[in-house]
């Protein structure tokens, strides 16, 4: 499996890189992105806002079973990331932490893959496939696990 500290050092290396990087340069990345929509980058991208998504629904619901409306409830949550909602709001709903709920690694690799989203998505980057596959895996996982968490998993 790859490393965690590898992925961290490579998004620094990648910020490095951005800031060298020519317009001409972005734009073949960024035109690659745009006709590649089913490229593994592309799919991180969807897989972390998945999460996110679920995540903002979960917490939510949450607040609604303690008698907040959602017209209420929604402002407050509507610009947090999937870490903080699930650092902030869900894991703490339920008396625990994320590290408990998702395991160490996968809680891990879930932050590292919100950080390489928003990289992906401002700089019009791109990511190698063994990165991309670890960090979509503990995409899936966070998920699933928080739908059992839920209780909406099939």
């Amino acid at each position: 499996m790859i490393e965690i500290k590898e992925m961290r050092a490579r998004l620094g290396e990648l910020r490095q890189l951005y800031l060298q990087a020519t317009p001409a340069q972005r734009f073949k990345v960024a035109l690659d992105r745009i006709t590649n929509p089913t490229s593994l980058v592309n799919q991180l991208v969807q897989q972390v806002g998945a999460v996110e998504g679920f995540s903002r629904s979960v917490a939510l619901d949450l607040e609604r079973k303690k008698g907040v409306a959602a017209e209420d409830a929604y402002p407050p949550l509507r610009f947090l990331n999937g870490v903080q909602l699930l650092t902030d709001r869900i894991a703490p709903a339920y008396s625990t932490t994320t590290t408990d709920m998702f395991g160490p690694d996968d809680w891990d690799l879930f932050t590292l893959a919100v950080e390489f989203r928003n990289f992906l998505i401002h700089e019009a980057s791109s990511l190698r496939a063994g990165y991309c596959n670890a960090l979509s895996g503990a995409c899936h996982r966070v998920l699933n696990r928080l739908g059992e968490v839920a209780g909406v998993s099939t």
